[in-house]
């Protein structure tokens, strides 16, 4: 594992709570001197956060929160606050993460395969309610017995595993 901070030196990870969360970062002995040093806990996150921007108080328009309490917290307000502090944001998500672009993984084929399955039958579940009912509506109650029978098939598929 690399240092968050400097992305050089190998690093261990520090952990904090901070209003009923849990954070993990990961920093080399030097950064951690460095930054840490005699500090307290929040004094730490604020100098490790508080490389980003500067200068007159950003504050999130939809919930209030001001960019001052994301250095010191770590924490946004909502997901506006990515847009209204994007510029500051970035540098701290690269520094983190390595990039601001997110490279999940791909579902293997086994996993696709039954996303494509499970799609297929809401599909046809959703074409037999219709069907049952304009059945209902119809009084076709035999043509509905029927439709009941096969969304119920369907659902066992969907919601128990069971094969047809």
């Amino acid at each position: 594992m690399i240092c968050s901070h400097c992305g050089k030196d190998a690093a261990s990870l520090y952990r904090r709570a901070a209003e009923g969360k849990t954070e993990t970062v990961a920093l080399c002995r030097d950064c951690y001197e460095r930054l840490y040093g005699d500090r307290d806990e929040a004094e730490f996150f604020a100098a490790l956060l508080g490389s980003v921007g500067g200068g007159t108080e950003k504050v999130c328009p939809a919930c209030g929160t001001a960019l001052s309490d994301f250095r010191r917290t770590g924490l946004l307000g909502c997901a506006h606050c990515y847009e209204a502090f994007r510029e500051d944001l970035l540098p701290v998500i690269r520094q983190t993460q390595g990039s601001v672009r997110h490279k999940g993984q791909a579902p293997d084929a086994g996993a696709q395969k039954n996303y494509s399955m499970v799609r297929e039958l809401v599909r046809e579940q959703e074409r037999l309610k219709e069907e049952l009912e304009r059945a209902m509506r119809e009084r076709n109650f035999s043509a509905a017995d029927a439709l009941k029978e096969r969304l119920m098939e369907i659902n066992r598929r969907l919601y128990h595993g069971e094969e047809p």
